[in-house]
């Protein structure tokens, strides 16, 4: 009998040892960090449009309260196309947090992937017609970048940028921008080209390509580089970028159209200026004024 109490005690203690001591608590003295509720993102408009299929794979930080922070896309394919969706996605995001002794920790690199399917179980009816305004910066880089253009800090500003180009390709962008910021038109213009005529990687579908690609067109046709605005429009896809700005985006092939014409293609300057009419909203052709030349210049 004595045993028996001895060992009726000995569970208690070792059942109450799992709980924080408190008046009548539930929390737990350890538990490891889990998922309660994780919301699937809606399929890009553009990419279920032209049956478009792809992974994202996200990492972010799980924090005390278990919400989610500090979201990168880490790992996606096609590039450019699922991540600012997944990004989104993921912020919304809840778990069970990280319990050590009683306290609430912080856990950082947790992943998760997202698979884009048209054809399988994992396909999505929602269709999101909203921008993808995320950039490809992590929080830490964004910071760092924001406080020197901020500041007006431009040599800092290129000195970052290259520090960081190991990890990642779009510094040369900001790298151009500080040195156009600095006078440096020539040095500008060759980083900014260097990141969009990147050799490794494809031009990703995001605000800073976006800006890059207006900042060349300008360039060029200011400069009357009609060949280099024709070598622009065959290694990018600018109506990707509709979704952003597509009044912008009809002035840049209105150039380009130009450009074919000035050099003696006019098939292709034609075909440029007939999708911009095509393409364009109904509203768009009496508020947009480029689809309005588009229509002059084809006599429609």
């Amino acid at each position: 009998m004595k045993r028996s109490l001895i060992v009726l005690t000995a569970a208690l203690t070792i059942s109450r040892s799992m709980y924080v001591s408190g008046e009548e608590t539930d929390t737990p003295l350890n538990q490891e960090y889990a998922p309660l509720e994780k919301k699937a993102p809606i399929y890009p408009h553009i990419t279920q449009f032209n049956g478009i299929e792809g992974y994202c794979i996200v990492e972010y930080t799980v924090t005390e309260q278990g919400k989610v922070e500090d979201v990168f896309p880490e790992d996606c394919s096609p590039i450019g196309l699922f991540e600012g969706v997944s990004v989104e996605s993921a912020r919304e995001f809840t778990y069970q947090p990280r319990i050590v002794d009683g306290m609430p920790q912080r856990v950082s690199g947790v992943q998760n992937k997202f698979l884009f399917d048209l054809k399988g179980a994992g396909k999505h009816k929602d269709v999101g017609d909203e921008p993808i305004k995320f950039t490809f910066l992590k929080p830490h880089e964004q910071r760092s970048i924001d406080r020197r253009i901020n500041s007006a800090d431009w040599a800092g500003l290129k000195e970052y940028a290259l520090g960081r180009l190991p990890r990642n390709h779009r510094m040369l962008f900001f790298a151009g921008y500080a040195e156009l910021m600095m006078g440096n038109s020539d040095d500008a213009y060759k980083f900014i080209e260097q990141f969009i005529f990147h050799d490794k990687e494809e031009v990703p579908f995001e605000y800073v390509s976006f800006t890059a690609i207006q900042t060349l067109v300008v360039h060029y046709y200011q400069t009357r580089q009609h060949e280099k605005l024709i070598a622009l429009d065959n290694h990018v896809d600018i109506w990707w970028f509709r979704l952003i700005e597509p009044q912008e985006v009809n002035r840049m092939a209105l150039i380009i159209a130009d450009a074919y014409a000035v050099t003696g293609n006019i098939k292709s300057s034609t075909k440029r200026l007939g999708q911009i009419v095509d393409r364009a909203s109904s509203a768009a052709e009496t508020a947009d004024p480029f689809v309005g030349m588009a229509r002059t210049a084809l006599e429609l």
